[in-house]
C-alpha cells in the first residue's frame, strides 16, 4: 500500500502565549480589588503606617497576580514542550518512513520489442523522430494508424507470443543467469485479458526451459495491478520476499489492430537495490517506488514521486507518458507548471515524450514500456526521468542512474 508521511505539526492549535494587554488589565483589576478588600477589611483603629498594612494593601494583590501569571506561563511552557516533543517524534517517524519509501529497485537489465526497433527507441522518441501514421494491417485490411510487430516465427514452434517471449529471453538470459542461485528469483507475466493467459503461461515456461535457466515457475500478474506490484514489493519489511530478484514480462499483440494501437513486448529484471550492491550485480539504473493519484488530482502523487525518487521538480526535464487521456494530460501539465518542473521550462514542451503519439498505445504493457523508455533515456542522459501512465488510475515513477560520490 502507498507510504503515507505524517504531518510534522501535531493536530490541534498551537498553545497561545499569555497576552500582554490582557494580563496588564488583569493586573490592574487584581490590584484594585486587592486594595479595596484591604481597606474594607482593615480593623478600625489599627494604625495604617505599618509594614503589614502596606503588604496587605499592595503586596498581597501583586503576589496574587504574580502567582496567577506564573501558573499561566507554566501551563503554556508545558503545552509548548509537549507539542515540541510530539513534533520531534513525528519528524523521526516521518524520516523513518521517508527512508523506507526511498528504497529503490536496481534495474539489472531490460529489453523491449517494438515496431521501430529493439533498442534506442527512447532516443528516437525524445528527438521527435517517430510519429504514429496510418499503415495497412498485417492482414491487409484498410490502413489505420497503428504499429505492429513483424515477427519471424519458428516453423517448429509457431506463435507470435512465443516469438516475443524468445526475443526477450535472448536479451535478458545473461542478466538472469548472473543472479546467484542463492538469491530468490520470481517471474511475473502481465498479459491481455482477451487471450488464453494460462495457455500463454505454459508457452512461457517452455521458452524458459529451452534457455537452460534455473527452474522458476512464472505467475500471472493482474492487469489492474500492473506496475503497482513494485509498490507492494517495496512494502515488505524484510526477508526473502523483499531480498529477491524479479523478472517482469508483458506482451501486447493484436489479432486485429485498433486505431492508435501498438504491439509491443517488454521485459525487466529488477532486484532490491541493497541486494544487488551486496552481490555486486551490474545495475543499469534505479527505479523508485511508483505512486498513484487519487480523487484530489495529480499534485500530491507527483510530490510523493519526487520525494521517493530523491529528485527535485527542477531536475525533471523529461516526462514519459503512455495511455493518458486528454484530461490526464491537461491536469499533469498544469501540475507540472504549478510545481515548476523542468519540463515546463523546455521550448514547446519538448521534454514531454508521448509514447502513444510516437508508436501507438501499447495496451497492457503500456506502463512497463513507458518505464523502460524512461530507464533507457536516464542511462543515455544521466538525468532523472519521470514516467506517467494510466492503469486504472494515473500513476507515476522516477528512474535515475546511480549517483557517484
Amino acid at each position: 500500500m502507498p507510504v503515507e508521511l505524517p504531518e510534522l505539526a501535531p493536530p490541534g492549535a498551537e498553545p497561545k502565549a499569555p497576552h500582554p494587554i490582557v494580563w496588564m488589565i488583569l493586573f490592574v483589576v487584581v490590584m484594585v480589588v486587592g486594595v479595596a478588600m484591604a481597606l474594607l477589611t482593615w480593623p478600625n483603629g489599627e494604625p495604617t503606617d505599618t509594614v503589614w498594612f502596606w503588604v496587605r494593601l499592595l503586596g498581597l494583590p501583586a503576589l496574587t497576580w504574580c502567582a496567577m501569571f506564573g501558573l499561566r506561563l507554566h501551563y503554556y511552557d508545558q503545552a509548548r514542550q509537549r507539542r515540541q516533543a510530539e513534533r520531534e517524534v513525528r519528524a523521526a517517524d516521518r524520516e523513518k518512513r521517508l527512508r523506507f519509501a526511498r528504497e529503490p529497485l536496481a534495474v539489472l537489465d531490460y529489453a523491449y520489442v517494438t515496431a521501430p526497433g529493439h533498442a534506442d527507441v527512447a532516443r528516437q522518441i525524445a528527438g521527435s523522430e517517430l510519429a504514429l501514421s496510418a499503415r495497412t494491417t498485417l492482414a491487409g485490411i484498410d490502413a489505420i494508424r497503428h504499429t505492429a510487430l513483424e515477427l519471424t516465427e519458428d516453423p517448429e514452434a509457431p506463435g507470435r507470443y512465443r516469438t516475443c517471449f524468445n526475443a526477450l529471453l535472448d536479451k535478458l538470459s545473461d542478466a538472469v543467469t548472473a543472479v546467484p542461485n542463492e538469491v530468490p528469483l520470481i517471474v511475473r507475466l502481465q498479459l491481455p485479458d482477451d487471450v488464453d493467459r494460462k495457455d500463454l503461461l505454459q508457452t512461457w515456461q517452455s521458452c524458459w526451459a529451452a534457455k537452460n535457466i534455473r527452474p522458476v515457475s512464472a505467475e500471472l500478474l493482474g492487469v489492474e495491478q500492473g506496475a503497482m506490484f513494485l509498490d507492494e514489493w517495496l512494502d515488505i519489511c524484510g526477508g526473502p520476499a523483499l531480498e529477491r530478484a524479479t523478472l517482469l514480462v508483458s506482451v501486447q499483440l493484436h489479432d486485429e489492430p485498433t486505431p492508435s494501437s501498438a504491439e509491443a513486448a517488454v521485459g525487466m529484471l529488477l532486484a532490491w537495490a541493497p541486494l544487488a550492491e551486496r552481490y555486486g550485480l551490474e545495475t543499469r539504473a534505479l527505479l523508485h517506488r511508483p505512486v498513484e493519484t487519487d480523487a484530489s488530482g495529480p499534485d500530491t502523487a507527483l510530490s510523493n514521486a519526487l520525494l521517493w525518487g530523491e529528485t527535485t521538480a527542477n531536475e525533471i526535464s523529461d516526462l514519459w507518458q503512455a495511455g493518458l487521456s486528454t484530461t490526464d494530460k491537461r491536469a499533469l501539465l498544469q501540475a507540472a507548471s504549478d510545481m515548476k518542473f523542468g519540463i515546463s521550462q523546455t521550448a514547446g514542451l519538448s521534454g514531454v515524450h508521448d509514447v502513444d503519439l510516437a508508436i501507438g498505445h501499447p495496451g497492457v504493457c503500456g506502463g512497463w514500456l513507458d518505464i523502460a523508455f524512461g530507464i533507457e533515456h536516464a542511462a543515455h542522459t544521466g538525468t532523472p526521468q519521470l514516467m506517467a501512465w494510466h492503469e486504472q488510475t494515473l500513476r507515476f515513477a522516477v528512474a535515475r542512474v546511480l549517483r557517484t560520490n
